[in-house]
């Protein structure tokens, strides 16, 4: 790739200049030559899936001879993305019917009861199940998917596609089990590491070596009341932590992205652009990024993390005031955070008559069209 245009739509998909083309729209064409590739990228129409790599991932993997593929890469430059659902079952059950429908492959989401627990994780009607527990289920049939999910028990993690993800994914042969995949690890792949400054949260620069400031017992005078860390407790599940270890390779500091609704990460207090300090107890602020995704992996499945929102952290740091638990005027519990709404979401549902309660039974209800569960 030459020639990279400055917020051009390469540009923000995450093609830099220097990637070798490997795939376009999941076919290879490392053999092919110039004129077929232009061809290939015309032929595509007003959307096309590139698989690229960059320099130096390209001589690993030559080095490793091992052949590139979809498999190998990272999907966090899609602009579509699947969503985890972890789900506690209610009273009611899920709240949500599974449908099969024996024009189209796969398994969907039905209707949703309005307040259910299907509801809260972030499912929508006509997502398609893509895998159940980390394990697809494609293949399953929709006696063998209903069953699964009910010998679970009260709990159970669905990976799920709307329509246009499921388009994205599948122009590109890849499965939407690669961002399984990079959330269950809670941390970026080698290759998911930002090559530049994100704007927001700034990056914190290489400091100076000195002496590490003395921690400040005291309280915090009533100014600083309204600036406190955090100090979150995760637990993994099935999908691992559910949040992304930004950070920039050979740069001081790290940050929190991508928390995953409902997640563990998100159960704990953890938000986007939280600023990491201590890992279990560690001061973090001046390791570099793979020490940190290295003692985040060797935690197992219990994590503390003490960190900090930018506008906190900055205030401290101002102040010459070093962020530790000491800085914490009572005990913190995590508390789960209530479900964001879409705007989207929020014009459907401001649009829509209130639902009147349904009977709800455990049977099945099927007809000559489609057959539903109630989960």
């Amino acid at each position: 790739m030459m020639d990279i245009t400055a917020g051009g739509i390469a540009d923000k998909a995450g093609v830099k200049v220097g990637d070798r083309v490997v795939e376009i729209n999941g076919e290879n064409v490392e053999g092919a030559t110039h004129d077929q590739t232009v061809e290939k990228v015309k032929a595509s129409g007003n959307s096309i899936m590139f698989l690229v790599v960059d320099e130096d991932t390209d001589k690993y993997y030559k080095n490793k001879r091992i052949k590139l593929g979809a498999g190998l890469a990272t999907v966090r430059h899609l602009p579509q993305k699947p969503r985890i659902a972890e789900m506690t079952k209610g009273p009611s059950g899920y709240g949500y019917f599974l449908k099969a429908e024996p024009k189209m492959p796969g398994h969907y989401v039905g209707e949703i009861d309005r307040g259910s627990p299907a509801e809260r994780a972030g499912l929508k009607e006509k997502d398609r199940v893509v895998a159940l527990e980390g394990e697809e289920v494609d293949d399953c049939t929709h006696e063998e998917l209903v069953d699964k999910i009910r010998q679970l028990g009260n709990r159970c993690c669905l990976l799920v596609v709307d329509a246009e993800t499921d388009k994205l994914y599948k122009m590109g042969a890849a499965s939407p089990l690669l961002y399984w995949e990079e959330i269950r690890g809670s941390l970026p792949k080698q290759s998911q590491l930002e090559p530049e400054p994100s704007p927001v949260p700034a990056p914190i620069p290489a400091p100076i070596p000195v002496p590490a400031p003395i921690p400040v017992p005291a309280v915090p005078t009533a100014v600083e009341e309204s600036y406190k860390p955090k100090l979150c407790r995760l637990e993994k599940t099935a999908a691992g932590y559910g949040f992304h270890l930004n950070g920039i390779q050979g740069v001081y500091g790290q940050y929190i992205k991508e928390v995953v609704k409902g997640g563990a990460a998100d159960r704990a207090g953890l938000e986007d652009d939280d600023i990491v300090v201590e890992v279990n107890g560690v001061n973090v602020e001046k390791s570099m990024h793979e020490e940190v995704v290295q003692m985040i992996r060797s935690s197992g499945d219990t994590l503390v993390l003490l960190v900090a929102e930018k506008a906190a952290y900055d205030h401290f740091k101002a102040r010459g005031i070093a962020i530790t638990p000491q800085l914490l005027a009572t005990e913190q519990k995590p508390e789960p955070c209530a479900p964001a709404i879409t705007q989207e979401e929020q014009t459907q549902r401001s649009a829509t008559p209130p639902v009147q309660p349904r009977v709800r039974t455990p049977s099945i209800s099927s007809t000559s069209s489609s057959e539903d569960v109630r989960l």
